[in-house]
């Protein structure tokens, strides 16, 4: 399959800048500059602090050696954004700087923390995937997506996915990594890339896969998925199954939060009630049940269009919540 580019880079944040900090810039005034642009201005130090780009036109950045996808599936929104000045004073492991669901919440009572060190464990891992590996592999073939839209719209703009990215910058200052770290340099190289549309674990799954289709030109060889371990049964038994995605090409990695033995018992219970079971009954989530929650999470129709944009007619049919009879990924292969 003929590769294909994105038309442009994805920017490092789509929220805006406050006047402060343009008026800062424009000035010289490092010291209110935002820790992201301090951190870019630092790494291009560090490179070449004598370089000058050249006026000319910069070529669209190959997407078309990617042959793994990794995707980490986004939970909640870290609410500090990068382009603020004040940004390095917010930890990612603070609950006050997450807007968390009542069950992601701390819990004094029971000495149950707060869930958000699991996300940003969810991060690093999707991280890892990009940078460790035991067996040698060929980690350049790999692209991280970071996948989860805009979920709490009454509250925020942002993304779930942009939130981790952030998350993942703030967790690099924790670190010591003043220069953006591996996070920083990874998403400049195009290594990162953010899908902003998803309201729910199917969503997660097939809009990555999309979107690794729209940017690379090809589908995925393989699939990691980064997220709760006990969601695993939902992913390979019933979200994969769904959209006929080869069982021998996706793989779960999965970190859960903290938990007591009760707390572990209910969460089962919780997931095979409210996970699994809405799912088991309605595989592409086209029900009252699974599309209401969808629309209460910010999910709209038509989006439907541009995601399915330069696809493939089955996949369009799949994105209307309709099982075609064949799918372009049942006939790739990992050779």
């Amino acid at each position: 399959m003929a590769s294909a580019a994105p038309t442009s880079a994805l920017s490092k944040s789509k929220t805006s800048v406050s006047a402060s900090t343009k008026s800062s810039t424009a000035t010289g005034n490092s010291h209110n500059d935002s820790a992201h642009q301090q951190a870019e201005d630092a790494l291009s130090q560090a490179d070449n602090p004598d370089f000058a780009h050249p006026d000319h036109i910069i070529p669209r950045r190959n997407y078309s050696g990617f042959e793994d996808l990794i995707i980490v599936c986004c939970h909640a929104v870290y609410l500090p954004d990068a382009e603020d000045h004040d940004f390095p004073l917010h930890s990612p492991h603070d609950e006050r700087n997450w807007l968390l669901a009542p069950f992601q919440k701390s819990n004094s009572d029971t000495g149950k923390p707060g869930e958000q060190s699991t996300f940003v464990a969810h991060a690093q891992a999707g991280l890892s995937a990009l940078t460790v590996t035991p067996d040698n592999a060929d980690l350049e073939k790999n692209l991280l997506i970071f996948s989860g839209g805009v979920t709490k719209r009454s509250t925020t703009a942002k993304s779930e996915a942009r939130s981790y990215y952030h998350a993942a910058l703030a967790e690099e200052l924790v670190d010591g990594h003043y220069g953006g770290g591996r996070t920083h340099k990874l998403f400049n190289r195009g290594r990162i890339i953010l899908e902003e549309d998803a309201t729910d674990s199917l969503q997660n799954l097939l809009f990555s896969i999309l979107l690794f289709r729209r940017t690379t030109g090809s589908y995925p060889k393989h699939i990691r998925l980064v997220t709760h371990a006990f969601k695993t049964k939902r992913f390979l038994e019933l979200h994969a199954p769904a959209i006929r995605w080869p069982q021998d090409r996706i793989q779960v990695q999965g970190i859960d939060p903290i938990m007591s033995s009760t707390e572990l018992d209910s969460t089962l219970d919780g997931e095979e009630e409210f996970g699994y079971a809405p799912w088991d009954e309605d595989p592409l989530g086209t029900g009252e049940r699974l599309s209401s929650k969808r629309k209460q999470r910010g999910w709209n129709e038509s989006r439907v269009q541009e995601l399915s944009e330069g696809l493939e007619d089955s996949v369009k049919e799949l994105l209307r919540g309709n099982a075609p009879e064949r799918l372009p990924w049942e006939e790739e292969t990992t050779s």
